[in-house]
C-alpha cells in the first residue's frame, strides 16, 4: 500500500504577512513591559512639573489661572492679583513684568510613586519703570508643592511608605520660601537706587513690614500720611496714584505691629525676603483696610547699603 506522505506547508505572501506583523506586536509588548513603569514612575514627576510651570506662568503674567495650580489654603490667602506680580493696577503704573527660571525639582520620598512634597529653586526676575528710570530686580524662592494621599476614606493623608494608596490627588503649589539651606548662595539684586535716609535706613526703612507700620503710626497717631521711606521726594510727591483721597487713607489705615504678623494685611506678592542674608523681596504689596494696595520696593542707598522705599500707593476701590 502506497505510502501517503504529509504534503510540505505552503507559506503564502498572507501566511508570511501575519507572521510579521506578530513578531513585531510581541516585540512591542516585551518593550512595553521594560518601558511602563519607568514611564509611571515618570508620570508623577510630569505632573509636578506641569503643575510648577501652570503656577508660575500664570503667576509672572497676573492671569487668574494660577488659581487652578495652587492648593485651596494659597488661593484663599490671595485677595486679589496673583503671587510674584501682585496687583494688576499697580503692574500697569510701575509697567512691572516679571519671568522665571526654574530648577529641577527635589521629591521627598524614597520612590516617587510614595513622594507627597515636592520642591523647586527658582528665580524670578522683574522688569520696571520707576521715577521715570528702567530697571531690573531678581531673587532666589522656593516653591513648594504638595499632593494628597487617600488610604481607603476621603480624608488626605501624608503619604505612608508602608501602604498603598487607594487614590492620589494630584500636585498644588502650596507655599513660596526662602531658599533652603543649601542654595545660600543665591542673591537677590536690584538696579533700583534711592537717596540714603540715615537712621531710618536702620529703623523704620530696614523692612517692607517695618515701613508699613510707620506709616500706619503716623496714620493713626498723628493722622497725617508721612513716612522716611518714601521713594524720590520725602513728602511722597510722586507716590499716591491719581485719585487716592489721603485723608480717607489715614482714616481708614489699620494699627500695624511689624513684630506681630496677625496686624500685618494680606501681603499679595508672596516673595520672602532675609535682609540679614541680602534676599530682600523685590516688591512687597499689602492691601490695606480691603481696598489700598501699598508697595515697597528694595533699594540700593547710595552709600552702597540696602534699604526699603514706598513706591506706590493704589486705590482700587470699594469693589
Amino acid at each position: 500500500m502506497p505510502i501517503d506522505h504529509p504534503r510540505p506547508r505552503v507559506r503564502t505572501r498572507d501566511t508570511m504577512a501575519l507572521l510579521i506583523i506578530c513578531t513585531v506586536v510581541a516585540g512591542l509588548a516585551i518593550t512595553a513591559a521594560a518601558l511602563l513603569p519607568g514611564y509611571l514612575r515618570d508620570g508623577t514627576k510630569r505632573e509636578a512639573e506641569a503643575a510648577l510651570h501652570t503656577f508660575l506662568d500664570a503667576a509672572t503674567r497676573g492671569e487668574p489661572g494660577w488659581r487652578d495650580a495652587a492648593s485651596p489654603m494659597l488661593a484663599e490667602a490671595e485677595p486679589l492679583g496673583a503671587p510674584v506680580i501682585g496687583d494688576e493696577q499697580t503692574a500697569d503704573a510701575l509697567h512691572l513684568t516679571a519671568s522665571y527660571t526654574a530648577g529641577d525639582l527635589a521629591f521627598d520620598g524614597a520612590t516617587l510613586e510614595r513622594s507627597d512634597t515636592a520642591s523647586a529653586l527658582v528665580t524670578i526676575r522683574y522688569r520696571h519703570r520707576i521715577g521715570g528710570e528702567r530697571g531690573t530686580a531678581s531673587i532666589p524662592q522656593r516653591v513648594w508643592l504638595t499632593r494628597p494621599f487617600y488610604y481607603g476614606s476621603t480624608e488626605p493623608q501624608r503619604a505612608d511608605a508602608e501602604k498603598a494608596p487607594t487614590a492620589v490627588g494630584p500636585w498644588r503649589v502650596t507655599g513660596i520660601t526662602l531658599p533652603a539651606t543649601a542654595d545660600r548662595a543665591a542673591r537677590a539684586a536690584s538696579t533700583l537706587a534711592s537717596d540714603p535716609r540715615g537712621s531710618a535706613d536702620d529703623f523704620a526703612c530696614e523692612t517692607p513690614a517695618s515701613a508699613l507700620a510707620q506709616l500706619a503710626d503716623a496714620a493713626r497717631i498723628d493722622a497725617t500720611l508721612t513716612s522716611s521711606c518714601f521713594f524720590g521726594a520725602e513728602d511722597g510727591t510722586g507716590v499716591l496714584a491719581e485719585g487716592v483721597d489721603p485723608d480717607a487713607l489715614v482714616a481708614d489705615f489699620p494699627a500695624v505691629d511689624a513684630a506681630d504678623p496677625a496686624t500685618i494685611p494680606a501681603e499679595l506678592t508672596r516673595i520672602e525676603g532675609d535682609a540679614m542674608r541680602a534676599l530682600r523681596p523685590p516688591f512687597t504689596q499689602y492691601l490695606v483696610a480691603d481696598r489700598y494696595v501699598v508697595t515697597f520696593a528694595a533699594v540700593t542707598t547710595d552709600d552702597d547699603e540696602t534699604a526699603t522705599r514706598l513706591v506706590r500707593i493704589e486705590d482700587r476701590g470699594d469693589g
